[in-house]
């Protein structure tokens, strides 16, 4: 049994490193394949063109977006006692981003070390894990409904049947599973389904866990101020977010009202959820391209202010690497540290005997 636990450990192992290099190789080669497409002339001309004194405060606006992402997180972590401070839950963000956009398996990725930062500390993994899933439900929520107000607002698809209704649709399906998820008779269901397939398959801890995952999902709705302020909080951050590259396309000089850039943004963060490549890296470019041709702007113009615009986040990323660093080092030496007061006991005892 346990040998063909370990199997299977090692099989789903090599799984995810595939996946994850499948996805790097996606990213580069669709980013590369810009690249190519564009007329580095124009591209040079493009970025040169552009007032680089507006780019702190877009710097500046990704990384208050990073703390209201993690005041948000701090808030529905609030309906427990005892929650970390926002000033730790936003350093665990940035280790979070630094995952997301450097780790293959993107989003994912990073909210596992979040869980692993937090659960250090509130020592209920089920709960954890369940005030992710809740940010991930609300984020998405008010995304897509920023995103259909804003593209609708703006006719900035040209107002397409077809496209608007998709978005209206994945809208609709979003807050029917939010709504669901928040029903304690659909928890209990989807934790009976759980069990029984995890006892079939001999995976009853993890079919345990998604049981008290869902349940705790359900104790949310009666949260209420937790609730408002989760939403208010994700209005502001993507208000923020939107701002922030809107300072860019003025840098660059785009014709590029505000409401078209909240519309382009929106759909361009709801591409970059789809676990293709590592960050969005390399799709987003090409989703940028298409979403600038449908206002008569080059693909040049489409790649710089996608650089621009993703370039603080990485700043959030690079930063959010180094306090994963300073963390391990003081791991590491708080290990030897602790192996060195066993030694200095063991001599101690023999020179006693």
């Amino acid at each position: 049994m346990t040998d063909d636990r370990t199997a299977e450990t090692t099989s789903a192992t090599r799984r995810i490193r595939l996946r994850g290099i499948a996805q790097v190789i996606f990213g580069l080669a669709a980013l590369a394949l810009v690249f190519v497409k564009s007329d580095t002339r124009a591209l040079l001309d493009t970025v040169r063109n552009t007032q680089l004194a507006y780019l702190p405060l877009a710097a500046l606006g990704s990384f208050a977006v990073t703390w209201l992402m993690a005041a948000r997180w701090g808030l529905i972590l609030g309906v427990r006692p005892n929650r970390p401070p926002t000033a730790r839950l936003f350093a665990h963000y940035l280790v979070g981003l630094f995952f997301t956009n450097f780790v293959p398996g993107g989003g994912v990725s990073g909210d596992v070390a979040r869980l692993i930062y937090v659960d250090r500390e509130i020592q209920d993994k089920p709960f954890v894990l369940s005030t992710l899933v809740y940010e991930r439900l609300v984020g998405v929520f008010i995304l897509l409904l920023i995103g259909v107000g804003a593209t609708l607002g703006s006719g900035a698809l040209g107002q397409s049947r077809r496209t608007i209704g998709l978005v209206e649709a994945v809208l609709i399906i979003a807050f029917v599973v939010s709504a669901a998820l928040m029903s304690r008779r659909v928890t209990r269901f989807l934790s009976h389904v759980a069990t029984l397939v995890g006892a079939r398959l001999g995976l009853e801890r993890f079919a345990s866990a998604l049981g008290r995952t869902l349940s705790a999902i359900s104790q949310m709705k009666f949260h209420r101020g937790m609730m408002i302020g989760t939403l208010a909080l994700s209005i502001t951050i993507r208000v923020v977010w939107s701002l922030g590259c809107y300072v860019v396309a003025r840098a660059m000089a785009l014709p590029l009202p505000l409401i078209t850039v909240f519309s382009f943004m929106s759909i361009v963060d709801l591409i970059r959820l789809l676990p293709i490549s590592v960050g969005g890296l390399g799709v987003r470019e090409w989703v940028m391209v298409a979403l600038f041709a449908s206002v008569g702007l080059s693909r040049e113009q489409a790649l710089s202010f996608s650089l621009l615009v993703f370039a603080p986040v990485y700043l959030n990323a690079i930063a959010g690497g180094l306090i994963y660093l300073a963390r391990a080092g003081a791991v590491t030496r708080a290990e030897e540290g602790a192996k060195g007061r066993r030694g200095e006991g063991a001599t101690g005892d023999l020179l006693t005997r």
